[in-house]
């Protein structure tokens, strides 16, 4: 709902079998919801090196083992970072790059944040911005230079994807915070 009222929710990552259908595990945790159409999680899991990467739609990052569904590290966006959750949920996939996990956050300074993939551990935060917006972290090469690429509710960013320092910025507002 758009006043934010809190409605009940679970959110569930599920591990099926790919050739039977079989559930291999589950995990899943209360959600409370107060974005519009309450449901999640809303992007596609990331799974590398053995592990699943799953950002829920209020913004409980999980870092799963990919073969038991063991939790290995948890953040929660909304406490870890004042980011208020856009009106339609988090739902910008995690992107892998080496070690990294960069995801899109919100919050003063952390719209974009990376994350050791395997500890957790924050290693870089940067931008500001009116909303984070639902494009997912994008890598690109141009001019013969790696960027990330990260599209806010007010600009088109590019960042060093190693720091996360902005090498430019071009203003590009949609309609509704909705990149």
């Amino acid at each position: 709902p758009n006043d934010r009222t809190l409605l009940a929710g679970r959110e569930r990552i599920l591990c099926l079998d790919a050739a039977s259908g079989r559930l291999l595990w589950k995990h899943e945790y209360d959600c409370p919801y107060a974005i519009s159409y309450a449901s999640g999680p809303r992007c596609t899991p990331t799974v590398a090196d053995g592990k699943v990467y799953v950002l829920g739609a209020e913004g409980n990052l999980t870092c799963l083992d990919a073969l038991t569904g063991r939790l290995i590290w948890a953040k929660d966006f909304k406490k870890d970072y004042a980011a208020p959750p856009p009106i339609w949920g988090f739902c910008g996939h995690p992107l892998v790059d080496g070690r990294q996990l960069i995801c899109l956050v919100g919050g003063e300074g952390s719209v974009a944040v990376a994350f050791d993939k395997d500890s957790g551990k924050e290693l870089w935060r940067s931008l500001s911005a009116s909303e984070s917006g639902y494009c997912p972290p994008t890598l690109i090469e141009s001019a013969g230079v790696r960027q990330l690429m990260i599209w806010d509710a007010d600009n088109l960013n590019s960042l060093e994807p190693a720091t996360g320092r902005l090498l430019w910025s071009q203003p590009l507002k949609p309609a509704y915070g909705m990149s």
